[in-house]
């Protein structure tokens, strides 16, 4: 005799392609080509298959393991939360990143931070990352430059748990700092190279629906009278801690600022250009100080 639960699951089967097309519906809310893209991070990652080889299987039954992970993150999948919350994770320079709503999810762009760091820093030098959020700009420069000494500050310890287990699973050394950008470096605090992708976006700017409502404000929003505020103070962190090397992401409509400030305190600046030809990262050098005779 048959048991009952064997024989509903034989009548009501869910295929593979009708689980897509579920999934795609619950994210309606996006654009069809960044949802169907959704559902290859989504199914991918849970079937340990890739999508092209789902699709061909697409009148099959989908894997029960999948339909119960379906059945968790149908709610939130029905939102405009990012699919990289709901997975858990991004990746970035290689590595797999966790992150939570308490870190901003690293963008492609950043990396190029990253490049132009490890290619600049010196043989064994301190690196301090100032907002480190998931601190995914630390532990990719240290995977590329296992030499140099990096540390990842943040104002949130929500968000240096993001980064402590990040730095736990990928099995790379990097020190952790809770510290506020508003007040004074810590006292004996060095480094000879200072990065930062601080809050620069405006009070009123338009932001798309799953980065406003979900990614945390306070590591996107800058002062609305002073949209310079955080560049300001990495600034003045860098010449406490004696960085001789500066390297910044900005927001497009405000690098040539960020870089005439940055030569206001000093330093000789590069502008650099994304891709799409946008003004985005300025690098900074200072001359090292000569030892007196």
């Amino acid at each position: 005799m048959l048991h009952l639960a064997k024989v509903l699951r034989y009548l009501w089967v869910v295929t593979w392609r009708e689980l897509q097309h579920s999934f795609l519906e619950a994210r309606n809310r996006f654009a069809a080509e960044e949802a169907r893209a959704h559902w290859r991070r989504w199914v991918e990652f849970h079937a340990q298959r890739s999508a092209g080889i789902i699709a061909l299987d697409g009148n099959l039954p989908a894997a029960d393991h999948v339909l119960e992970r379906w059945n968790r993150d149908a709610e939130e999948l029905r939102t405009s939360k990012p699919i990289q919350y709901i997975l858990g994770f991004e990746y970035f320079d290689g590595l797999r990143i966790q992150v939570s709503p308490a870190v901003l999810i690293p963008r492609p762009e950043t990396e190029e931070l990253v490049q132009l760091a490890a290619e600049r820093a010196p043989r064994g030098g301190i690196v301090l990352d100032l907002g480190t959020g998931s601190g995914c700009i630390p532990l990719a420069l240290t995977k590329r430059r296992p030499d140099l000494h990096a540390r990842g500050l943040d104002v949130s310890s929500a968000a240096l748990d993001v980064a402590s287990r990040n730095a736990a699973e990928l099995e790379l050394n990097v020190e952790w700092m809770l510290g506020d950008l508003n007040g004074d470096a810590p006292d004996g605090l060095k480094a000879d190279v200072v990065l930062s992708n601080p809050p620069y976006v405006g009070a009123n700017e338009q932001l798309e629906p799953e980065v406003a409502d979900f990614e945390p404000a306070l590591a996107l929003f800058a002062p609305a009278e002073d949209i310079l505020f955080f560049y300001r103070r990495v600034l003045d962190w860098a010449d406490q801690v004696g960085a001789n090397q500066l390297g910044l992401e900005c927001h497009s409509a405000h690098a040539q600022a960020t870089a005439e400030r940055a030569q206001s305190q000093g330093w000789t600046t590069e502008l650099l250009r994304d891709q799409f030809g946008a003004p985005r990262w300025v690098w900074g050098t200072k001359p090292e100080p000569k030892p007196y005779l």
